[in-house]
């Protein structure tokens, strides 16, 4: 069975709580923001924003310990949340189909465990 087609747009607002502090983090964030020509995302930074995390629902450290991204359907977490974010984007769009298929799914979510529990450590900021 195959899964259905994802749609290009949509015309909700996808909300990407980000940590604006972190400079891995940045400059992901950042080519993103460049591509996201028709503002599709609204990008909350969790440290100087902390009224939208209250509103969300979300504790600082829990968005601290990995990414959260929010559409209609409800609120999705690390490389769950790319994913929501890279549907909305040209070139990342590119991305997601391969991210869904299972193996790279499981590498791409652990890489990003990894990469979420050891952030701070890499950056000095720990």
């Amino acid at each position: 069975m195959s899964e259905p087609a994802m749609p290009q747009e949509s015309t909700q607002k996808v909300v990407c709580f980000h940590d604006g502090d972190c400079p891995l983090c940045n400059l992901e964030i950042n080519a993103m923001k460049k591509l996201d020509k028709d503002q599709s995302i609204q990008w909350v930074d969790i440290n100087h924003d902390k009224e939208a995390l209250e509103r969300a629902g979300i504790t600082h450290q829990q968005a601290m310990d990995q990414i959260h991204v929010m559409d209609e359907n409800g609120m999705q977490t690390g490389v769950d949340g790319f994913i929501l974010v890279w549907q909305r984007l040209p070139y990342f769009r590119r991305l997601v189909p391969l991210v869904k298929l299972p193996v790279f799914n499981q590498i791409a979510k652990f890489g990003y465990r990894l990469f979420a529990k050891y952030r701070l450590k890499i950056t000095g900021r720990a």
